[in-house]
């Protein structure tokens, strides 16, 4: 059972989550707050499997949210709501570790994938963030990636772990990590997540 919290000083969205979730047999809401302080003192008691949380909130943002909680629980996946205004914040959750990354505006379907998914350690950002997050990104011919680290990127992108990549495509894990350094570099991104939103936006990759 996925045990999730819901952190948004949105009453009406709140709500409506819960009913979603409650259509699910494999995820149990396990508590709400309404502001990012509320929703850390509940994290630390209700001790859910993920936590979903807005940006911007009273006493304490979703960015300040997440950054204590990776401090104090490293592993507990994190995904964002959003909207198409918080370019920043979207950029600064990403390089937080943060999960997944959805419009407020987002469907039923999506919204439980995404959950199921960040338990699993896949990252999804929707293409309309990605697009919105990097909009001032360097244009696509400036970026030069090889064959392989397409490869790897579109895997990545895909959900698969290093591990599984590397069994992919016949080379060490260690080879993996070394390709994900250098995609990194020349994208100017820290994470997969941004490393797999730039290169959606840039339409470096695509995902089927």
């Amino acid at each position: 059972m996925i045990k999730v919290l819901i952190v948004d000083d949105h009453e009406l969205l709140r709500a409506g989550l819960e009913l979603i979730f409650e259509t699910a047999a494999d995820i149990e809401v396990v508590g709400t707050a309404a502001d990012g302080q509320d929703g850390l003192e509940k994290a630390r008691a209700l001790k859910p499997n993920l936590v979903l949380t807005d940006i911007r909130m009273p006493k304490l943002d979703g960015i300040a949210l997440i950054k204590q909680l990776h401090i104090e629980t490293p592993n507990l996946p994190v995904v964002v709501l959003t909207t198409f205004d918080d370019q920043k914040p979207i950029q600064q959750a990403m390089q937080l570790g943060a999960k997944g990354f959805l419009l407020k505006d987002a469907d039923k379907d999506t919204i439980l994938n995404v959950i199921r998914g960040a338990i699993k350690g896949e990252t999804f950002i929707e293409p309309r963030i990605a697009g919105k997050a990097f909009a001032a990104s360097s244009p696509e011919s400036e970026i030069d990636l090889s064959p392989r680290e397409h490869q790897i990127l579109t895997e990545v992108a895909e959900g698969y772990h290093s591990k599984e990549i590397a069994a992919d495509i016949g080379v060490s894990e260690r080879t993996v990590k070394s390709h994900l350094t250098s995609i990194y570099n020349k994208l100017g991104v820290f994470s997969r997540a941004e490393a797999v939103a730039k290169a959606l936006q840039l339409g470096l990759i695509e995902l089927n």
